[in-house]
């Protein structure tokens, strides 16, 4: 991909709600990490190792993270990629992404930005990336679908979008608590649990893997490009 800097990317921030909320869950950041370990059931670090397994970066690869909110995930890929590679995290929070350029700043990695857009809309050329990285952010995006194309255009041919991400539980007595869930998930994180991302993944993409846990709420997901 082009080693252009961030001034040449500039992407629509129309998910103002979305935006709008994340900005709230960035001005408290412990709030928002209490939020993940309720979500991963106080074993994200475990998934979210399991997803960063599955990306499986080369170094001087580029990779894309669409919603990469603080930054969290910046570290463990930019130790895939190396300082030969490029990453670059987009989010339409503008509070998340001054998180994510603080982080950036603090470890003084010159080969990794953070970009405010929409990733529906995102502000990249066709096969501008190896790689993408998406989570627990698609859920959130007001027609994930279009993101998932957007990503998929972005891509090089047979470059893949690791997703992790949440749905309602499909099985079992976890069942239950989707009524409980799901409206307050819905209104912390601008949720969308009505889409079915699988479908929209497998609509766009050539292959498509899945494993799920509790209850098949939890997704880790490779989309590769055909």
């Amino acid at each position: 991909m082009t080693r252009d800097g961030p001034s040449k990317w500039t992407g629509s921030t129309d998910g103002t709600a979305v935006g709008e909320r994340y900005d709230w869950w960035s001005r408290h950041p412990q709030a928002f990490d209490l939020l993940y370990d309720l979500a991963f059931f106080g074993r994200e670090d475990t998934f979210r190792d399991r997803a960063f397994d599955a990306l499986d970066a080369q170094a001087g690869d580029a990779v894309l993270e669409v919603g990469c909110g603080p930054g969290n995930s910046f570290a463990p890929i930019r130790d895939q990629i190396g300082s030969r590679g490029t990453l670059v995290g987009v989010d339409v929070s503008q509070g998340m992404i001054r998180a994510a350029e603080r982080r950036v700043r603090e470890e003084d990695w010159e080969n990794v930005h953070a970009v405010r857009g929409d990733a529906r809309q995102l502000p990249f050329g066709r096969g501008a990336f190896d790689l993408a990285f998406a989570s627990m952010s698609l859920s959130a995006v007001p027609e994930p679908g279009r993101a998932i194309e957007a990503v998929e255009r972005a891509l090089v041919p047979g470059g893949e979008l690791i997703v992790l991400d949440a749905q309602p539980f499909q099985r079992g007595g976890w069942r239950l608590l989707n009524p409980f869930l799901i409206p307050i998930a819905e209104y912390a994180t601008k949720w969308v649990p009505d889409v079915d991302l699988l479908a929209a993944l497998r609509d766009t993409f050539g292959t498509v893997d899945v494993s799920t846990f509790y209850g098949e709420s939890l997704l880790v997901v490779r989309a590769e490009k055909s």
